[in-house]
């Protein structure tokens, strides 16, 4: 690890007011990197050069400075990282004033160094794992055998059901009333999901703009198990965020086996979050969760050529008044209402706040219009999907 001018700069500001006495520090190359004299900053150090060449301490006097380049009177010692020297920290004045603090601010500063080190190591880790995750969901893999061997590497057991999570973070983020940059709203948003999704074989990533990634570990693949179990984990996830003032919606993909199911499960859920947004067309808020299990005739129809779609609505509603019925919103909504009611009467009546009576007179009309009888199952399917059908078609 290369000592940079931010990092010393950082190290220089935090230490020189505790010790009253400016300090430089200076790279393994000897150039002072780090200064409270910034007019020093870039300058070469001889006397560091030679810390770093031979190892050791180095004390120079007022007298000794005139003699060398870029160099003030003072105490020179070498920074180790890793049991390597990385560079130089120096205190300016007469060695018998500032050598008290010389062992004191070289332990300070490798201390320093180590949490930036430590800090940048888990940086990269993060960055290598997200990396590893969009492997997977865009299917750069070449060698299966190397990529599972990876993901061993990283902790992921590549053997356990994951299923994709689409994550789509909505509306700006505060922090009171301190507007926070971009980097840092993903960076704080990246850590609030993965602190909510912290089994250790949960795999979380950041997916541009306000989309993020996670492939859910489960021991079960029934969907009403990982409904449950999403269900209690959006809440903790609602709770988290609320501080930041985000919503969020989530594209649930179904399970599919291996790497290749990750990725069809991934594209489920982020059609499943496309196709509710062009459902709702801004109306009301995305649901938290949506399951692409729930919506599977939606995304089936939605991938579908707009004229086989055309076609089945033309056979369907192929009777002389059959497309009336479609415009009449009474007529459809009773339907749609009825036929979410579990074909039920009484309970489509109670949610439409009208009579069983005026339910059972509109299903009468459209049997009528369309020859297809709502009470019967056949039928009923029939209808079911042309409503879907002519609702995708037109968003």
């Amino acid at each position: 690890m290369e000592i940079t001018h931010e990092y010393a700069q950082s190290i220089v500001e935090k230490t020189k007011d505790l010790l009253g006495k400016n300090i430089n520090i200076m790279n393994s190359l000897g150039i002072i990197v780090g200064s409270g004299d910034k007019s020093r900053i870039d300058t070469y150090h001889e006397g560091a050069a030679e810390v770093i060449k031979t190892g050791k301490s180095m004390e120079i006097t007022s007298e000794q400075a005139e003699k060398l380049e870029g160099v003030k009177p003072g105490v020179n010692l070498p920074v180790y990282l890793n049991d390597r020297i990385v560079g130089v920290v120096g205190i300016t004045g007469e060695p018998d004033e500032v050598r008290p603090f010389g062992q004191l601010l070289k332990i300070s500063v490798e201390t320093m160094l180590n949490q930036i080190f430590l800090s940048e190591q888990l940086r990269m880790e993060q960055n290598a794992k997200e990396l590893y995750v969009n492997d997977i969901i865009n299917g750069n893999i070449q060698d299966i055998n190397a990529f599972l061997t990876k993901g061993q590497v990283f902790g992921f057991d590549m053997t356990i059901y994951r299923i994709a999570l689409a994550v789509k973070i909505k509306e700006s983020i505060n922090t009171g009333h301190k507007k926070l940059a971009s980097q840092e709203i993903q960076e704080k948003i990246l850590a609030c999901i993965k602190n909510v999704f912290n089994n250790p074989q949960h795999m979380v990533s950041h997916n541009g703009s306000n989309n993020y990634i996670v492939l859910y570990a489960t021991d079960e693949t029934d969907p009403e198990f990982i409904k449950e179990e999403l269900s209690k984990t959006a809440e903790i996830l609602k709770r988290n965020l609320s501080k930041y003032s985000a919503t969020f919606s989530i594209g649930v993909g179904s399970y599919y086996p291996g790497l290749s199911g990750i990725r069809k499960s991934y594209k489920e859920a982020v059609k499943a979050l496309q196709l509710q947004e062009k459902i709702l067309k801004g109306s009301q808020t995305l649901p938290e969760l949506i399951f692409a299990s729930d919506i599977a005739l939606e995304m089936m129809l939605s991938a579908v050529p707009e004229e086989i779609i055309d076609t089945y609505i033309d056979q369907v509603v192929s009777k002389g008044e059959a497309k009336t019925f479609l415009k009449d919103t009474k007529l459809t909504t009773t339907l749609k209402t009825y036929f979410s009611s579990n074909l039920n009467i009484s309970k489509t009546a109670k949610t439409l706040n009208v009579t069983r009576n005026t339910v059972s007179s509109r299903l009468e009309k459209i049997k009528e219009l369309t020859g297809l009888d709502p009470s019967d199952f056949n039928d009923a399917l029939k209808l079911d999907v042309l409503l879907r059908a002519v609702y995708i078609k037109e968003i």
